[in-house]
Parts: structure tokens; sequence; C-alpha cells
């Protein structure tokens, strides 16, 4: 009998897979929350350093962005 990690309900699994499918799962949406939230902030910071060097973000001809 195996037990699952995280929420310790009974589990058939293949050996070296400790974790059911739904916690799995939740797991998987957490790490994805925290990647975009990293990735935001990453962002955020270097608009900040673009903005404080004086530079104003606008929109190009063909849709893109830049700095000037």
């Amino acid at each position: 009998m195996k037990f699952c990690n995280i929420c310790g309900e009974e589990i058939y699994t293949k050996d070296g897979e400790n974790t059911c499918r739904s916690c799995e799962d939740a797991q998987d949406a957490k790490n994805a929350k925290a990647t975009l939230a990293k990735r935001r902030k990453a962002r955020q910071a270097r608009e900040n350093i673009m903005r404080d060097l004086g530079l104003v973000k606008v929109k190009g001809a063909m849709g893109g962005t830049y700095w000037e």
C-alpha cells in the first residue's frame, strides 16, 4: 500500500511517484501562479528602471512596443 505524501490518501501509482493526481495538479497550479507572479514582478522592475531613465513606452506603427 502506498499513501500520498501530501494528502495521505491511499494511491495506486508506479514506483517513484509519491503523490496522487489531484495533489500533483494542485501543486502544478500553485507553481504556475508563482511563476507568473515572478515574471510580472521582473517586468515591472524593468519598466520602472526605463521610466527612471526618463524613457516613455510607446506603441510602434506595426503594433510592437518600444521605449523612446
